[in-house]
């Protein structure tokens, strides 16, 4: 086993001492001595250790090398010294103590000629007690400064297989494709072997959506979507072959797989259009805004899947445009869709200048068109075929509203909010909705989304409600000494904030004795709050359109087969999608047969089945969906109706 000598707990003080030390008095050693030779004795014990270490002699290389560590020698020795003792422990299957001498050179010399070897020979030593992430660690580092071309190939032929042993097969595909760029074509054409095995036969469908994305528009982008569409296909997952067919075609049109690609996108469209009645969706599914179209394609499979059970609905084809993989305009693409497929409903688009862009589109058409996203108060000044599903400002600031004058009997209140377009926006639906409940708003703030201290804003709303109805009384203290109590003559606050703007503000207003309840918007929704939030919140009120914990028995049931189907949770999208699809199939449950029978419905109804209830569409053509009334309890989230 490895000694250690008691010099050894203070060697790190006296090397770091001693080197200065060594520098100045060695440099006039050789100015009195120029004819002085270059091998010092360190340099001569540790060429001894490496011949014994050589010659097989282990016990005697291990002796000798921990005698040269302990007798202090200068710095380009002991860095050595301390790789070939750690060598000689690996080799002795000593692994704990060889780590700990390693470490133990990294500490003291982290930038050396040996460093790079040094966590090279510590990724093995973690290989071999299987501690593969911390194997990955050391070798990535070693990559980050290492400019040798051979020394970085054969870094990524070990990343590659550590990370295979850490069941991470997207890890080696990526270290081998690395690889490719440094080696010669002949060894190239072995890694693409290599590499499509294992996008073919390891990769799950995550891994190839991640490789797809970051390789959108070369090798083996090209591979890991036409393994993804072979994926879909034999699992009968049409619409997402068809989309992801439509997406290779657009970045690959002259890659060999295109014809095949192309004869089966268009077996796809023949059963589609086998189908009496078609739903559109035009969203996104490439690019940052991928995860919100993918949440929302998600709510809307969900919603035919459940039609089919409930309502024995087999008759509703699904067409997918991605809007953002479009060869022409989107009002050009959006037509062709509508003349190939006359779907009885467009689901989106995602964004409100998508909306503006298609303008007048649906009405043309007279196909009923439904964001599940856009928060524009009014859509239907595009046309009367467009409709909502999104929760905007004004529907939160009418649920708050009429929950807190009809159900807490509140009257006046106080407004403080963020310098930003959805602060502007929800402030000032709140504003107005408190005047047309009959309600009062004393005072109205705003602050920088990036400002922490409002002592100015709140002095000021002090005073001017102390103009109206606040008050302020002298109170004698325990000292004896007399000072002003303020009792607000409001009765609550509205932070339409973010939760970090709601924990200091919330802190403040204590501080000035504003000791009301605050309301909120659904930004506050976020278990981060509890994190930034030092004062006790207990009370305060916001809404929300979705509550995974609600115990409504239809949204748990939408979230357990969400789970089941998707693998992870609901978003609020998904939701919003899911309502947009199941109003379009409830009027063809109820014998719509064109996209005028779907609008005739979606208008007069006023019992639309959305996922919290029965709901309509109000004339702006926002959908007036009951939402959740969600109140801070002991750091946790209640719902209250």
């Amino acid at each position: 086993m490895m000694s250690l000598s008691p010099n050894r707990a203070y060697r790190i003080f006296f090397v770091r001492i001693s080197f200065v030390i060594h520098l100045g008095v060695f440099s006039l050693f050789l100015l009195a001595h120029p004819s002085f030779g270059t091998v010092s004795p360190g340099h001569t014990t540790l060429e001894q250790a490496k011949a014994q270490w050589e010659a097989g002699q282990t016990t005697q290389a291990l002796e000798t090398v921990e005698e040269l560590i302990d007798s202090l020698p200068p710095p380009e020795v002991l860095q050595q010294a301390y790789f070939l003792q750690a060598t000689i422990l690996k080799h002795d299957a000593q692994i704990k103590e060889a780590l700990s001498v390693l470490r133990q050179l990294l500490e003291e010399f982290p930038f050396s000629t040996v460093t790079n070897p040094a966590r090279v020979l510590m990724a093995e030593l973690f290989v071999h007690n299987q501690e593969y992430s911390q194997a990955l660690i050391q070798l990535y580092q070693t990559l980050d400064y290492a400019t040798d071309l051979e020394l970085r190939q054969t870094l990524f032929q070990r990343i590659r297989q550590a990370e295979l042993d850490d069941g991470n097969p997207l890890g080696a595909v990526k270290a081998a494709l690395n690889e490719m760029m440094l080696v010669e074509p002949s060894e190239r054409l072995e890694l693409e072997q290599v590499t499509q095995t294992l996008i073919l036969q390891q990769l799950d469908e995550a891994a190839l959506q991640e490789l797809m994305e970051e390789y959108a528009n070369r090798y083996p982008g090209d591979l890991a979507t036409i393994r993804l569409i072979e994926l879909h296909t034999a699992r009968g997952d049409e619409v997402l072959a068809e989309r992801d067919i439509r997406g290779f075609l657009k970045r690959f049109p002259t890659h060999p797989y295109a014809q095949t690609s192309m004869a089966l996108l268009q077996s796809f469209i023949n059963k589609i259009k086998v189908h009496p009645h078609i739903l559109g969706v035009a969203l996104p599914f490439s690019g940052p805004m991928k995860p919100y179209g993918t949440d929302l394609l998600n709510g809307i499979r969900l919603a035919i899947d459940i039609a089919k059970e409930q309502w024995g609905f087999s008759s509703v084809g699904l067409v997918v445009k991605d809007t953002t993989s479009l060869t022409a305009p989107l009002q050009v693409e959006m037509q062709q869709l509508l003349d190939e497929f006359q779907p009885r409903a467009v689901i989106g688009p995602l964004l409100s200048r998508e909306i503006r862009d298609l303008g007048r589109l649906p009405d043309d058409n007279t196909t009923p068109f439904i964001t599940p996203s856009s928060t524009l108060l009014n859509v239907r000044q595009f046309g009367s075929f467009w409709f909502s599903t999104a929760m905007t400002s004004s529907v939160q600031a009418k649920r708050l509203v009429e929950y807190a004058v009809m159900e807490l009997g509140y009257h006046r209140f106080c407004i403080i909010y963020p310098k930003t377009a959805y602060g502007r926006e929800l402030a000032d639906m709140f504003g107005k909705e408190v005047v047309h409940s009959g309600g009062e708003i004393i005072a109205v703030e705003e602050y920088a989304e990036e400002q922490t201290d409002i002592a100015e804003q709140l002095r000021r709303l002090k005073n001017k409600d102390l103009e109206q109805y606040g008050l302020e009384e002298p109170e004698e203290t325990r000292t004896g000494e007399e000072r002003l109590v303020y009792t607000p003559g409001f009765d609550a606050v509205f932070l339409p904030g973010q939760p970090v703007h709601l924990a200091l503000i919330a802190a403040q207003l204590a501080f000035f004795d504003i000791n009301v309840p605050i309301l909120g918007g659904n930004s506050w929704h976020n278990p981060e709050l509890f994190r930034w939030a030092k004062q006790d919140l207990d009370g305060s009120i916001f809404v929300d359109g979705f509550f995974l914990n609600s115990p409504d028995p239809s949204v748990q049931m939408f979230i357990q087969r969400y789970r089941s189907r998707f693998h992870k949770e609901p978003s609020l999208f998904a939701v919003q999608a899911y309502d947009a699809a199941i109003l379009v199939l409830e009027t063809l449950r109820k014998e719509a047969q064109s996209g005028q029978d779907v609008w005739n419905q979606l208008v007069r109804r006023s019992d639309l089945p959305a996922l919290s209830g029965f709901a309509s569409f109000s004339s702006a053509g926002i959908l007036n969906r009951r939402l959740y009334l969600l109140q801070i309890n002991k750091r946790t989230f209640t719902q209250l109706n």
